[in-house]
């Protein structure tokens, strides 16, 4: 027999017995893990987006310094987005800015400072001098923001006041800040 057909021969012995080998090996049975279980659950989830208020008129906001500064105002003119139900002056939140530039709750009227009035159609808040002192000039942030179900707060809307000293060039301008 020629070299080639040995090797052949022999390949196919090789391939064979292997093939009868593999054949040969048992199978691992399946086995269910204890800690499985046969039961599923389905659920639906839903999100609700708190709508922050919105600037209304214009300008939203004004600053005024009264007689040279002594008894500086922010007016801020607010209300809910018009598609936003539900949403009103008992639902809101007003803040300033504190601690490490955050804004934060007043947790109280700090002495009858911060007055509202209006309705759901527009709201004026005034903020009045005991926070905003202007004879030697100052820059007070304000914020307002809606409390929704389950205590979700929306974005603030921000009232940014300045003026210079003796209350000069009372400034006001309006943005949005996210709620921490």
């Amino acid at each position: 027999m020629s070299p080639a057909k040995r090797l052949r021969s022999a390949g196919a012995v090789l391939g064979i017995s292997l093939l009868v080998a593999v054949g040969l090996v048992p199978t691992v049975p399946s086995t269910e893990a204890a800690w499985t279980d046969a039961e599923r659950a389905t659920a639906t989830g839903t999100s609700i987006n708190i709508p922050e208020p919105i600037a209304s008129g214009s300008p939203g906001c004004v600053a005024s310094s009264g007689l040279l500064g002594a008894n500086p105002r922010v007016t801020i003119s607010w209300r809910a987005p018009a598609a936003a139900t539900g949403y009103d002056l008992t639902k809101a939140e007003f803040g300033q800015i504190a601690n490490q530039g955050l804004l934060e709750p007043i947790l109280s009227n700090l002495l009858g400072n911060v007055q509202t009035s209006g309705n759901a159609a527009a709201y004026v808040t005034v903020i009045d001098g005991g926070l905003l002192t202007g004879l030697l000039g100052a820059t007070k942030t304000f914020g307002i923001r809606f409390t929704g179900p389950g205590g979700w707060k929306s974005d603030w809307l921000v009232a940014n006041a300045t003026m210079g000293l003796l209350g000069a060039n009372p400034q006001c301008t309006m943005a949005t800040a996210a709620s921490y």
